[in-house]
């Protein structure tokens, strides 16, 4: 992570925005037709979350803007990128848990499988760590797309 001047990026108006805003962030919602995911989920065997997190994390690899944050008055740009989503807990509770976005579909499915599992088993998010730039997913945890299937 390293420094940048906000004027030098094309996010010069909303880093200005930003700075007086008491949470930077931003949600973008849209309505996608996910068949062709549920049917690759079906054939492959991948968990549906774990596609949807993959899909995130590898538009956003390719858009400039998802490697910039403000931090403290600065404004800061990531080499790496993170997909956090939440992960129901062996107790019943839920914790969140940062997956690193590889554009290889196998390597992301491997981390999603070992990181959310020792989430799920130990009960305590886990966070990849300051080198990267974090991009939250939600939904709600007692729902079908975020059980843990042992």
């Amino acid at each position: 992570m390293r420094e940048v001047d906000p004027k030098s990026t094309s996010r010069a108006q909303a880093f200005a925005l930003w700075m007086k805003a008491p949470l930077p962030m931003v949600t973008l919602m849209k309505t996608l037709d996910v068949t062709p995911l549920v049917r690759l989920s079906r054939k492959r065997g991948y968990r549906f979350n774990m596609l949807l997190c993959w899909c995130i994390g590898k538009a956003a690899a390719g858009m400039e803007d998802f490697y910039l944050l403000p931090v403290g008055d600065k404004l800061m740009q990531y080499d790496r990128l993170a997909v956090n989503t939440v992960v129901t807990t062996r107790d019943g509770g839920i914790a969140t848990c940062d997956i690193p976005v590889s554009s290889d579909l196998e390597q992301f499915n491997r981390d999603y499988q070992k990181l959310t599992g020792q989430v799920h088993e130990s009960g305590e998010s886990f966070e990849l760590g300051e080198e990267y730039m974090v991009i939250g997913t939600s939904a709600l945890a007692r729902y079908e797309i975020l059980q843990f299937a042992k």
